[in-house]
């Protein structure tokens, strides 16, 4: 008898397996349902009704009616087939499907901040429905496939993606591929125009684009209709009239995207010389992630002191490195990238499936604070603008360039504010700086600023996470000063223009200091490969003539100058001398510097 029980338990289980709605009303509601039982994470369900989720739910298949609706507004998990013939909406919620067959024939909406992640990498996405993804100022809608995408009938995608007005305009790449430019600016009529020109845009990075338009160059009605379509996993510029949502339509990558990007800087950083830098975008219609990115291009596409991301803001570019990636690049979202070799070399980038991921918020994100790791960012405010250079304290950082985890300063971009690497100094300026976290309390690092006469300057803290028992010092060499910045700013007028490094230097130490303490030098000599010159910085800082010597490898003396102090950044012509490695020898007074430089 006991075991008849049983096997009756086990059949009533087997027959409740797959449930269908009966009336409108929410998940978790046991009348809701044919059983008069909330479904079980194993059953099938059919939604025959308008249906909310209120409670985190999983289900096996999932069918939606004709005429039925499912709000999900706590996570839902669909482990086997889904099939949507009604209304889907992933609402207020994120909604994971792990099998391997979606079917859409009616409405699926993603609302801007939540994702529709299929998390199996095989899965298919069959769609002869509308499928719609928004977003806001500041948060994105995401759809996450790697698996097969199948477009059938008139199936289509819409993204709905917020862009800026002309005040601050976007770069702005389409997450979706087959998409018209001509088409595109028909169907949206927020796109601002300035008569025949449009706000949709191209960036070309070589010196002759850049001598005409900075290298940008907008799309006119003469030549919109030639243009073709957005190129998949390429940046544009663009704006709105007032700041507004426009919408691509279109089908969307589920493999990976390659894109050539080509170096045409000709000699100088100087962006009337070309640049290094091409604009590329995400091309899917989910967050990629920066560290996955970085780490797939930082040691051979991307150049060694520009292994980040740089993303606009309306007002600046922002850097994102390993050191702080953020939390995503959000669906189409441009950015510049910095790329490896000599003028006219070409590499490839190649987005992968792999790369995408279900977190982010926002066009970036900040980043998250770990053990053994702590930040100090220094603070630059004139004329009421704030701009500020980044130092990271990593188990990874060096003294050196650490490829990937430091990131100097774009060509492109207005830097009032910056730091020198520790050792090994090439005159690179640098927006993110990784040092040692176990060697923070002993550490010189050299700032530099350019800032205008007559007008006040704040130096500070913005950020910082360092131990509460670690001094933080602004050396300023000119004034003779040692100003303890985490009790307050270091103010000062300048009475002409100040402009790059060897005056300015923070100090980190468990040391109580004062100004009698100054001694730091910034004695430096560089050879940029570009350049016919050898550049030498901080001969402001020294109360006597610089004497300068330069030998070849072998000990011949090939150089011998001296230079006065009135000039703090002076250079030494290398024309004539012949290509090989070279020992610049500095003496001013007590100070010597003895570095090696390569001249080609």
């Amino acid at each position: 008898m006991r075991k008849i029980l049983l096997f009756s338990a086990l059949l009533i289980s087997s027959l409740i397996y797959s449930q269908s709605t009966v009336s409108n009303g929410e998940w978790g509601t046991s009348s809701t349902w044919n059983t008069n039982q909330v479904p079980a994470d194993t059953d099938n369900v059919t939604i025959s009704h308008s249906i909310d989720i209120d409670n985190a739910r999983t289900c096996a298949n999932l069918t939606i009616d004709s005429g039925a609706r499912l709000d999900v507004d706590a996570a839902l998990t669909a482990t086997g087939t889904v099939t949507n013939n009604g209304d889907l909406r992933v609402r207020n919620a994120d909604m994971t499907h792990s099998g391997t067959t979606f079917s859409n024939t009616g409405d699926l909406t993603i609302s801007a901040g939540k994702y529709l992640n299929f998390s199996n990498g095989s899965a298919t996405l069959t769609n002869s429905g509308t499928i719609t993804i928004s977003s806001g100022n500041t948060s994105f809608g995401s759809l996450m496939l790697s698996g097969t995408y199948t477009k059938s009938g008139n199936g289509k995608i819409i993204y709905k993606r917020y862009v800026a007005s002309t005040t601050y305009w976007d770069l702005i790449g389409s997450p979706l591929t087959l998409v018209s430019i001509e088409d595109f600016e028909d169907e949206n009529d927020d796109i601002a125009n300035n008569g025949a020109a449009m706000a949709i845009g191209y960036y070309t990075n070589t010196s002759e684009a850049y001598s005409s338009n900075d290298g940008w160059t907008n799309y006119t009605t003469s030549t919109v209709g030639t243009a073709g379509n957005f190129v998949t996993g390429k940046g544009y510029q663009m704006a709105t009239e007032n700041g507004s949502v426009i919408e691509f339509t279109g089908s969307m990558s589920t493999a990976n995207v390659a894109i050539s990007v080509t170096t045409n800087e000709e000699g100088t950083s100087n962006p009337n010389d070309g640049t290094k830098f091409e604009l590329i975008s995400n091309p899917y219609p989910s967050y990629l992630s920066v560290t996955s990115f970085l780490n797939a291009h930082k040691d051979t596409q991307l150049h060694a002191f520009h292994g980040a991301v740089y993303g606009w803001d309306g007002a600046q570019y922002d850097t994102y490195s390993l050191a702080a990636p953020g939390n995503g690049i959000a669906p189409a979202q441009g950015f510049m990238v910095g790329v490896r070799g000599s003028d006219g070399t070409s590499q490839t980038i190649t987005f992968t499936t792999a790369m995408q991921t279900s977190s982010g918020s926002g066009d970036y994100n900040e980043y998250d604070l770990m053990d053994d790791r702590a930040e100090l960012f220094i603070n630059l405010n004139q004329n009421g603008s704030d701009k500020e250079t980044k130092l990271f304290f990593l188990e990874q950082g060096t003294d050196g360039l650490d490829v990937g985890y430091d990131a100097a300063t774009m060509d492109l971009g207005n830097y009032a504010i910056y730091s020198r690497l520790v050792a090994d100094d090439e005159g690179v300026n640098m927006d993110h700086q990784s040092l040692a976290y176990s060697e923070m309390w002993d550490k010189v690092i050299p700032i530099g600023i350019n800032a205008l006469a007559g007008e006040e300057i704040n130096l500070g803290i913005s950020h910082r996470t360092t131990p509460a028992d670690l001094n933080i010092y602004l050396e300023d060499i000119f004034a003779g000063t040692m100003t303890d910045i985490k009790a307050g700013d270091y103010t000062l007028t300048p009475s002409s223009d100040i402009n790059g490094v060897g005056r300015f230097f923070i100090h980190m130490t468990a040391d109580t200091m004062s100004n009698s303490e100054i001694s730091t030098s910034m004695l430096n000599a560089y050879k940029d490969p570009n350049s016919n010159h050898i550049t030498l910085e901080g001969l402001a800082t020294q109360s006597n003539n610089i004497k300068v010597s330069l030998y070849s490898i072998l000990g011949r003396k090939v150089l011998d100058t001296s230079l006065n102090n009135n000039m703090n950044t002076q250079t030494i012509s290398t024309l004539g001398m012949a290509t090989g490695i070279y020992v610049i020898e500095l003496v001013s007074g007590n100070d010597r510097l003895t570095k090696k430089l390569i001249i080609q």
